[in-house]
């Protein structure tokens, strides 16, 4: 958690500015412990080696001295030895360091912490207290003398311990002198000076980091505010900033910029509201028109339907009207034929007129002979009636008379009602002769009527024949009108679903539209205006 929160300050602006801040001060710390530490470290072994040095060759110096006075006379050798041992026995530095004399032979002369090693023969030495004895020498071999180190023993510890020391020979008495340091005496002396630096150098880092953090702050609060004035989309924040600095015309520049993303926040508000009123009248419009279209179709449908069949019915009322005007074509000749047969008829009926009158006049003559007859018959009965009367009056010599003038009463009668039937049947004859004359008087007059009414009729027919030809080239020009019309409902079927199709992405584009619209009202409405 707390490794999480300092990455998330890290990744802060103020965190950005400290660390920019103790990128220096790190450095310079890593400067210290990479470079300068190890550079002391190695000035002061130097300085320390260098103060060894010193040290070893004052005491040889002070040791040649005597080993001079000796060889000049004015002491012994003994003398000049005995003393050189107490001199150098007696020197010490750096707290508890001490200078060592080894003589010839690889014995130990001088040996102020280990006493039981003086003066012994090398070959009772410790093998490693000898080969140091022998490396000693042979450092010292040059005229400057030279440094070893080796591994030693530190009083009042257990175990061994580096040790540096420097060794250089008195040529007189073929003697070494020499003197050491250990080395973790330095190391600790260096983490003393060590501490001390990194001490120093962590002091100021902190009040650095601490100068850095509260200057960060203060650059960084108006930021703060501005990212919190964006955050929460609060347009009417300003910030106060007093810094005539860049934060300072970062905080004017979003104060002004505030303003003018009010002002725009509320134009589009007032877009948004104005594109959700026309999505929605879009939106009630597109239903208007899917639905007119919709009207559009079925009604094209129907008109097709509607065209085809009065297509149908044109060619149907085209032939029809052909075989009218054949009919009419046929009609006309036969009522050309019936005119001249009616006028034959006319004259036909003059001539039965003219028979019926001759047939009246030998009618009214046999009517006559008919009268004449009856009266013979009259005659003759009564001539009859008197020979019977004869007969009856001649008796037996007039009986045959009698019976002739019976048959000739008998042949009266008989003409008598003969001439009667006669009478009747030329009365009839004369009735239907009269209504014959009156019944050929209406038909003349008839025929004539009908002769005329024909000849109308025949008119007519012709020019009924005249607009059949002119009905049939009509029903041909509808025919083909219809069926440009129903070819122009067919293109009218498909644009018709071209519009459909346009009205459902009107619609569609009307929904994505009132998205628009409610998405920006969502954006507005994430704004504090």
């Amino acid at each position: 958690m707390a490794a999480s929160s300092l990455r998330s300050y890290f990744q802060s602006l103020a965190g950005k500015v400290f660390g920019t801040a103790m990128i220096p001060v790190a450095c310079f710390l890593v400067l210290i412990a990479a470079y300068m530490l190890p550079t002391v470290h190695a000035l002061l072994l130097g300085a320390k080696k260098e103060g060894l040095r010193n040290v070893v060759e004052s005491a040889q110096a002070q040791v040649a001295g005597l080993a001079a006075e000796a060889k000049a006379g004015r002491m012994t050798q003994e003398e000049a030895q005995r003393r050189a041992k107490e001199l150098v026995n007696a020197i010490r530095f750096a707290d508890k360091n001490y200078v060592f004399i080894h003589g010839p032979g690889h014995t130990i002369l001088v040996l102020p912490l280990a006493k039981q090693l003086e003066n012994k023969p090398s070959s009772e030495l410790p093998p490693a207290t000898l080969a140091i004895v022998k490396a000693l020498r042979e450092a010292s071999s040059v005229p400057e003398g030279g440094f070893y180190d080796y591994p030693y023993g530190k009083p009042g510890k257990e175990g061994l311990f580096p040790k540096s020391a420097f060794a250089k020979r008195v040529p007189d008495w073929d003697w070494v002198v020499g003197a050491g340091i250990y080395v973790d005496d330095i190391n600790a002396e260096m983490w003393r000076i060590s501490f001390a630096l990194l001490g120093g150098a962590l002091a100021v880092a902190a009040i650095v980091a601490y100068i850095s953090r509260n200057r960060s702050r203060a650059m960084v609060r108006p930021l703060l505010q501005l990212v919190q004035g964006l955050r929460e989309s609060d347009l009417p924040k300003r910030i106060d900033v007093a810094a005539r600095d860049e934060i300072g015309e970062a905080a004017e520049a979003f104060n002004g910029y505030n303003g003018k993303m009010r002002a725009t926040v509320r134009d589009i508000s007032s877009y948004a509201e104005r594109v959700a009123s026309g999505s929605a009248e879009l939106a009630a419009t597109s239903q208007e028109m899917a639905r007119a279209v919709h009207d559009i179709a079925r009604v094209s449908e129907e008109l097709k339907g509607a065209g085809e069949q009065v297509s149908q019915a044109m060619r149907s009322l085209s032939g029809n009207v052909e075989t009218m005007r054949e009919r009419t074509a046929q009609t006309g000749a036969q009522s050309d034929k019936a005119v001249e047969d009616t006028a034959r008829g006319a004259e036909a009926g003059q001539g039965a007129a003219q028979g019926m009158e001759e047939i009246r006049e030998a009618t009214g003559r046999v009517v006559k002979a008919v009268q004449v007859i009856q009266d013979i018959a009259r005659q003759t009965n009564l001539l009859s009636l008197n020979a019977a009367i004869e007969a009856a009056k001649a008796g037996s010599a007039g009986k045959g008379f009698a019976v002739v003038a019976e048959e000739v009463r008998k042949l009266a009668e008989r003409s008598r009602t003969a001439a009667l039937e006669i009478a009747e049947l030329n009365q009839r004859t004369q009735d239907a002769v009269a209504g014959g004359v009156e019944g050929v008087k209406v038909s003349l007059d008839n025929l004539r009527t009908i002769g005329e009414r024909i000849t109308g009729i025949a008119a007519s027919i012709q020019e009924i024949g005249s607009l059949s030809r002119a009905q049939e080239e009509t029903s041909r020009d509808v025919a083909q009108r219809m069926a440009h019309t129903a070819q122009g409902l067919a293109q009218n079927a498909s644009a018709t679903q071209e519009l459909s199709a346009t009205v459902s992405e009107i619609t569609k584009t009307s929904d994505d539209l009132a998205g628009v619209a409610e998405g920006l009202r969502h954006v507005v409405d994430g704004f504090k205006v």
